[in-house]
């Protein structure tokens, strides 16, 4: 029972755990704790200081006398038991929140197949090329990046014939442009045939030069530094490291890019490769340890 001079029940700093609050219920503390209120950005005063105030004033007995009994001890009153203990959980607190996923390329282990090692893929079972190849083919549906998953086989095509068609436009042009420009003449057999002008040849010459630079920019450069040519930004993949998910960088992506002639070997089985292989990626992939993803946007 409580007298008039008696703190009222509530949250008070109890003078010994830093940063909480404990609930007194009018009579003693209990073992409920909480942390201190966004609110309270300076310390609240101990309810020590209230039974303090409250002796001071002529309380009667109960609380006010075992403070003022602590007091005169020499020391500051300290509750009666400490129930909570560090590391348990807070009463009333819902649990913290779950960390956001990690991407299981982004933390590959030292010991990843495609890493050098032999520990477990993250991407399910190893293909039977992987390590011939320059790691395996484990990707499984639903462990993909946190960017995608491994874009597939008609997708790269599409993305591929677009790059061609906006990288050689100027070409194209420069081989038209010679053609209607020719004008009939004799081969060096003295047939008839069509002779091309002066300044077609030099149309022709500028249009392949454009589309030479057309193809450093889009192919390695825009590749290169965003993961995206103009034909992958239009259908919408992402080339990008396998272990990183990072953008391959421009020297990676123009040896990508050269690697293509390993793709033509045995009847261009190469580019064909991502049609079974569970990464979905080609020989020049698997050279750089690329992967081409579709983007989830």
């Amino acid at each position: 029972m409580t007298t008039a001079g008696d703190p009222a029940p509530g949250w008070y700093d109890d003078g010994v755990t830093p940063d909480v609050q404990r609930w007194f219920d009018g009579t003693d503390w209990t073992e409920h704790t909480r942390p201190l209120p966004e609110a309270a950005l300076r310390p609240a005063a101990p309810l020590n200081a209230v039974v303090g105030a409250a002796v001071g004033a002529g309380a009667g007995t109960g609380i006010g006398d075992r403070a003022a009994t602590g007091s005169a001890a020499g020391g500051s009153w300290q509750p009666a038991q400490s129930a909570w203990v560090p590391g348990e959980p807070i009463p009333g607190l819902a649990p913290p929140p779950e960390p956001p996923p990690v991407s299981p390329w982004a933390a590959a282990p030292a010991s990843a197949p495609w890493a050098g090692g032999t520990g477990a893929s993250a991407f399910g079972t190893t293909s039977p090329f992987g390590a011939a190849l320059g790691g395996p083919g484990g990707w499984a549906p639903g462990a993909g990046s946190l960017l995608g998953e491994p874009a597939h086989w008609g997708w790269r095509v599409l993305a591929t014939l677009l790059d061609q068609i906006l990288t050689t436009i100027p070409y194209l042009a420069g081989i038209l442009y010679l053609q209607i420009t020719s004008v009939p003449g004799l081969d060096a057999y003295g047939r008839f045939t069509t002779v091309p002008t002066a300044q077609g040849v030099v149309v022709a010459g500028v249009g392949a030069l454009v589309t030479l630079v057309l193809w450093f920019v889009s192919r390695v450069v825009q590749q290169g530094r965003t993961g995206q040519s103009w034909g992958k930004r239009i259908v919408g993949l992402r080339t990008v490291h396998e272990t990183t998910d990072q953008p391959l960088g421009m020297w990676w992506a123009f040896v990508r890019d050269i690697a293509h002639v390993v793709n033509a070997f045995l009847f261009y089985l190469g580019y064909l490769w991502p049609l079974w292989d569970q990464r979905r990626q080609a020989f020049s992939d698997k050279l750089t340890h690329a992967v081409v993803l579709r983007d989830p946007h």
